[in-house]
């Protein structure tokens, strides 16, 4: 097993798990978005279903991890594109941000083309 794609879907699980609790419990946007995002119940489960499928493929992870690396880069991607999207310009306005959400965007960001590098390394 290579631990440096384990740490990743670990940590994966480790934050999914109450967060999908919490989007399919229609507390999501005020909890985890920290009502900063206008919010829909249509979205709210479109974003909750996503993070159900990446928690699912995080567990397959454990078991398979090189079989499904490309949904850590994908969340590299998506995340950032969030942040540069959105996150970016509501700071340059002022205004309100979901500061939680954003800060562990930036990490998985961050940490997640280290542990590929790692793993795929030599």
């Amino acid at each position: 097993m290579n631990i440096w794609l384990q740490i990743p879907y670990v940590i994966n699980i480790a934050i999914l798990v109450p967060v999908c609790m919490l989007m399919f419990s229609q507390r999501g946007p005020r909890v985890v978005f920290q009502d900063a995002v206008a919010s829909s119940r249509g979205l709210e489960l479109l974003v909750g279903a996503l993070w159900l499928a990446i928690l699912v493929a995080s567990m397959a992870g454990l078991y398979w991890p090189r079989l499904f690396a490309p949904l850590l880069a994908i969340q590299v991607f998506y995340k950032a594109a969030w942040l540069l999207a959105f996150v970016a310009p509501s700071a340059i306005a002022g205004r309100k941000l979901p500061s939680g959400i954003a800060i562990c965007f930036a990490g998985i960001v961050v940490a997640w083309p280290v542990f590929l590098a790692l793993a795929f390394a030599g």
